[in-house]
């Protein structure tokens, strides 16, 4: 499930519009010149090219920094990201954001899957010989699991690693169907080799026992930054 919205930005989006640019228009007489000056809005320009304006924390021909719209998740929720960015300048870095209250203590999240309710994107595009520019940028949050199927799986009575052929950043956790008097418990929920023992349920569940049942793993896939900056299912 995607819960983010498609924009293509421009430096006129971009610009704080209570930002004003000043121009000199020199008028010539026959006695000399004189000048006057105007404060011109960005949303009157068609285009922008730094000169020591600040936009968006980005001044001149500096990096720019664009930080997107808080996103409520409605509860605190576990998701992972992806996102791609068209731009102009030497690299993109992507950051997904997370705070408590939506308003402070930001902090950037390690890619992978991501627990909050208030996230953001935050982009910064470095400048190369001219000003950096962000012509669109595409963010979505994922919440649907992707899953692998072990049928008639041997669990031991000792830890058992499940053979997982997918790359996950995090394991939720298993469904399992056993026989009546077994229960399958998910015991090492590390992503890369997550594990299961066997309990005998006439025993109250406290004795380890082995047996066979049908496993369903549960998980979120892993994501990187690509070449370009992106964040992608990798």
């Amino acid at each position: 499930m995607s819960e983010f919205s498609i924009r293509t930005y421009t430096w006129q989006d971009l610009a704080d519009e209570s930002v004003a640019s000043i121009y000199t228009d020199t008028d010539y007489t026959a006695a000399g010149y004189t000048s006057s000056t105007q404060a011109i809005g960005w949303q009157e320009w068609l285009e922008w090219t730094g000169n020591g304006t600040t936009i968006n924390g980005s001044t001149g021909y500096d990096n720019l920094v664009y930080t997107s719209p808080v996103k409520d998740l409605g509860v605190s929720r576990t998701f992972y990201p992806t996102a791609s960015v068209r731009s102009n300048g030497t690299s993109v870095t992507i950051n997904v954001q997370a705070s408590a209250n939506g308003t402070s203590g930001w902090s950037t999240q390690t890619l992978g899957a991501i627990t909050g309710r208030y996230i953001r994107f935050q982009v910064t595009v470095v400048n190369a010989s001219a000003t950096a520019r962000l012509d669109e940028f595409e963010g979505e949050f994922f919440f649907d699991t992707i899953q692998e199927t072990f049928d008639n799986f041997s669990v031991g009575a000792t830890a058992t690693t499940l053979p997982i052929a997918r790359n996950y950043s995090a394991i939720l956790g298993i469904i399992a169907t056993a026989p009546h008097n077994r229960e399958i418990v998910l015991t090492d929920a590390t992503a890369s080799a997550p594990k299961v023992i066997g309990y005998d349920l006439d025993t109250w569940g406290k004795v380890a026992s082995a047996t066979t049942a049908d496993i369903v793993v549960q998980g979120f896939p892993t994501i990187s930054a690509d070449s370009s900056g992106n964040i992608v299912v990798s």
